[in-house]
């Protein structure tokens, strides 16, 4: 299936759950509720890693995408490649608005979803459709400084992605999670430019 092709089959599932549970109609596209783990490690691990700012881009690097996740706040090696890989599959990097083929009421390269997230003090429709600044907001507000909870199917914590897609099983089953959550973003993370790689300092 084409990249175009799994966009569209993936925004009229998000519609036709929307239509079945409207409490869940962001399912694919924002946070879930907060996982279980260990949030207060998780945070202090991450301010002190964004404090000391170890890492840099690699001159050679020339993607447009990872200049901008890495500006935003995604900084380390795993990070910065784990949201190269969910952005590419959320958009293919693009940042869609409501004249896309796929539009599901979300936007962005990230598709935060309007109607669960517009009444939030950071949301603005200017800054959803601005990569740099969305990619700030995820990294803030979504991340909250450290990864107890990731809605895009995976979690983040110590610089390492790992499968969290209970949500994901419960609505739409193995095969379709697999095959529009799990796939995806392992062929995009894959599919990082590793000249991008960021270095230590």
């Amino acid at each position: 299936m084409t990249t175009k092709n799994r966009i569209g089959v993936l925004a009229i599932a998000i519609s036709l759950v929307a239509m079945i549970s409207p409490s869940m109609a962001y399912a694919k596209s924002a946070p879930l509720a907060e996982s279980a783990g260990s949030p207060v490690t998780a945070d202090s691990l991450e301010r002190a890693a964004e404090k000391e700012k170890v890492w840099t881009l690699p001159s050679k690097c020339d993607d447009k995408q990872t200049k901008i996740l890495f500006k935003a706040g995604f900084n380390r090696p795993g990070m910065l490649r784990g949201a190269w890989a969910i952005t590419w599959r959320e958009s293919n990097h693009q940042s869609l608005d409501e004249s896309s083929r796929w539009f599901s009421g979300a936007l962005g390269t990230w598709q935060i979803q309007t109607s669960a997230w517009s009444g939030r003090s950071w949301w603005s429709r200017s800054a959803m459709l601005d990569k740099y600044q969305q990619s700030v907001i995820v990294r803030r507000h979504f991340l909250k400084n450290g990864m107890h909870n990731w809605g895009y199917g995976y979690s983040f914590k110590n610089d390492t992605w790992y499968e969290d897609a209970g949500m994901y099983y419960s609505l739409w089953g193995p095969g379709l999670t697999y095959s529009w959550v799990i796939a995806p973003f392992n062929r995009a993370w894959s599919n990082f430019p590793k000249k991008c790689t960021p270095v230590k300092i």
